[in-house]
């Protein structure tokens, strides 16, 4: 039995929570490694009924009928997919592409009361809308809940999801889930080549993958990446992604010429050809395994430490997807390296900065990904959604945010909005506890036992995950004068003294606000 970690119980209550409330078609964006099969398997586990799960790949169809199976044995899981016609199944694992097909579709009784679509950005294909509306989930009333997953919540094409999904109900950052450990670092190198990316033509905002081969090969980046491998991860076990077949090809042959034992896979191969190279990575008997559009989406293997990027994107989601497959937690690896052919000087490609929200060109060469987002808030570069801060007295440390972190009582505290506080309150040692605070549900503690710069970032990205309006240290209405509902509002509170000196609305509604921190402050430390 696989168990549910902390964050992935809060999506599964998420989801549910909207869907009490009439929003039937929720996305939930979890990175790379958060275990988004193990949450949608309890999710269909937990509700009951038939249930359906549509992926567009065969390892992403796999993985989630083993899933299933380990977590639900009592559930009669059936595959749909090419020669796999088990459609009577109880929770049905089903291939877009083959569900797709009138004669398919027809089969499936319209009677799910769950679907859940993985990698949940390419819903908005017309593939999958097909499926989707033959089982009724653009219905006003009486459809089933369809719940998305994805790692990120953008596609390359630019592609709206809302045509799809009705709103983000549960959202986890990436340098959360690396504060708590339960992804890896991550640093980047550039590998210099002569290659010309003026050369290549953009199509639907990304480049033509032929094109983009053709200039990999004739500027010798190829075997510069293989040379920089053998320099930079000679231990490491890696993949590398590429634009064409023929790149990965001449990939392996490179990095073979330089000693590392090195294999290919694509799309056209075998399933069983695919599964047995993978295999071998797994077992340490070939250190790399080059690729073309395969091991983007649905590729589990935690060993992997290096991520070659032998294929330059503008697409910040498609880097993302890529570079995740190296940040699963495994024993003795200390981080993830990506190893970047392009290198981070060409403009317009996603870099590893994009994985945290950093601007571009803000990840210095083999610098991590923390310690680039700590010294962006040190220079003061950093955008809100950063989630770091650098090693300095607590004062000066929030002054270095955008957003409105009021000090109460020996606690930080953040308003989100209307009905959410996020407060930063002192743990064992100098460390901190991030608490979020609703009007609806008891405290809860989101992340424990965090360094004080930590706790400050990850508390920015809960509260950005609730969607609500943060509070901005420099925004223009914090300079009105207060209104007469503030003003009566601070006199009830027992705020009639000082109310002379309340001249703006800003000054109005921090001492509001930190008046109600301080009594959940107090009550929390009342119930400990």
């Amino acid at each position: 039995m696989i168990s549910l970690r902390p964050y992935q119980q809060e999506a599964i209550t998420a989801i549910e929570a909207a869907a009490a409330a009439g929003t039937m078609r929720p996305l939930c964006v979890m990175p790379t490694g958060a275990g988004k099969t193990v949450t949608f398997a309890h999710l269909v586990q937990r509700r009951g009924g038939r249930a359906l799960i549509l992926a567009h790949r065969d390892e992403l169809i796999q993985q989630a009928a083993d899933k299933l199976r380990q977590i639900a044995p009592e559930l009669r899981v059936g595959v749909v997919k090419a020669g796999d016609d088990e459609h009577d199944a109880q929770v049905v694992v089903a291939s877009v592409q083959t569900l797709v097909r009138p004669s398919r579709l027809e089969r499936l009784d319209a009677d799910f009361r769950t679907i859940v679509v993985d990698e949940a950005h390419h819903a908005v294909a017309s593939t999958y809308r097909t499926v989707l509306d033959r089982f009724g989930a653009f219905r006003d009333r009486g459809g089933p809940l369809v719940a998305g997953f994805t790692a990120t919540a953008g596609r390359s094409d630019g592609a709206g999801l809302g045509h799809v999904w009705q709103d983000i109900v549960y959202q986890r950052g990436i340098l959360q889930m690396i504060a708590e450990k339960y992804l890896v670092n991550v640093r980047a190198l550039a590998v210099s080549s002569e290659m010309d990316l003026g050369n290549v033509r953009t199509r639907a905002g990304d480049f033509v993958d032929g094109q983009l081969g053709d200039e990999l090969e004739r500027s010798g980046a190829i075997d510069a990446a293989a040379v920089s491998y053998k320099r930079f991860a000679p231990e490491r076990p890696g993949i590398a992604f590429t634009p064409t077949v023929a790149t990965s090809q001449a990939l392996t042959e490179a990095l073979r010429a330089q000693g590392i034992t090195a294999d290919h896979i694509d799309g056209a191969m075998p399933r069983q050809q695919r599964r047995d190279v993978l295999a071998r990575l797994r077992k340490g008997d070939v250190q790399v395994v080059t690729n073309c559009a395969v091991l983007t989406e649905g590729f589990d293997e935690p060993a992997v430490s290096c991520v070659l990027m032998a294929r330059p994107t503008k697409s910040a989601p498609l880097f993302v997807q890529m570079v995740g497959r190296a940040l699963r937690p495994h024993p003795g690896k200390d981080d993830a390296l990506v190893l970047d052919v392009a290198g981070a000087s060409a403009a317009g490609l996603a870099t590893i900065a994009d994985l945290a929200g950093l601007p571009p060109k803000a990840v210095k060469p083999g610098e991590k990904l923390t310690e680039a987002a700590e010294r962006a808030v040190a220079e003061g570069t950093a955008p809100p959604a950063v989630a770091a801060a650098v090693r300095a007295k607590s004062v000066d440390l929030f002054k270095a945010s955008d957003l409105r972190w009021l000090p109460v009582l020996d606690c930080w505290m953040l308003p989100a909005g209307r009905d959410t506080t996020i407060l930063l309150m002192p743990a064992d040692g100098d460390l901190w506890n991030v608490w979020e605070c609703t009007r609806t549900a008891r405290p809860k503690i989101v992340s424990p036992g965090l360094a004080l710069e930590w706790a400050r970032g990850v508390g920015e990205e809960v509260a950005r995950a609730k969607g609500g309006v943060l509070s901005r240290a420099d925004a223009r209405w914090r300079a009105r004068p207060p209104s007469p509902a503030q003003l009566q509002a601070l006199q009830r509170m027992g705020y009639a003294e000082v109310l002379p000196k309340v001249q703006t609305c800003g000054q109005a509604s921090d001492l509001m606000s930190a008046h109600n921190a301080a009594r959940i402050i107090r009550s929390l430390r009342a119930a400990a």
